[in-house]
């Protein structure tokens, strides 16, 4: 006997993983603002609220992610598909990482901070596959080693 998953509830498992995933992401890059905070006599022309505007542009993309996946109802991607918005997402944390963690800067202590944040991007972002159907909002999805839990259509 062969059991299959409901696509829809496949995509609600990927997106609710993925949601776990922006959710570690804003919370690691809230600890990075209170480090940057702590460092500002070492790095006066730190910018205290780049780690902050990461932390809210992660948190929308979750909010983007999970409308859609309590409706049921496809969303209105707007003019940067979510993973693009995640793919630059991705970019802007790497360059705020560059003003503290580059050769020849002062360690501040958020060096173990970038490593969490990069695993939890790496996992987040595995895949970037908009589902196919047209019309469909496009979702970040997962994807996880087989056996390890249900797969995206």
């Amino acid at each position: 006997m062969t059991d299959t998953v409901e696509p829809l509830t496949t995509r609600r498992d990927d997106a609710q993983l993925l949601l776990g995933d922006l959710a570690r992401i804003c919370g690691t890059l809230s600890e990075i603002a209170t480090v940057w905070r702590r460092a500002l006599p070492y790095l006066p022309g730190l910018p205290l609220s780049l780690p902050l505007r990461l932390q809210d542009a992660a948190c929308q993309l979750a909010a983007d992610i999970q409308a859609p996946v309590g409706t049921g109802q496809p969303s209105d991607p707007g003019p940067l598909s979510l993973p693009g918005r995640f793919s630059a997402l991705r970019e802007s944390i790497a360059a705020a990482q560059a003003m503290t963690c580059g050769p020849g800067i002062p360690r501040i202590g958020d060096d173990r901070l970038w490593q969490s944040l990069s695993t939890a991007l790496n996992r987040a972002g595995t895949t970037h596959r908009p589902h196919a159907a047209p019309g469909h909002d496009q979702r970040l999805v997962t994807q996880r080693p087989p056996g390890s839990g249900p797969q995206a259509p």
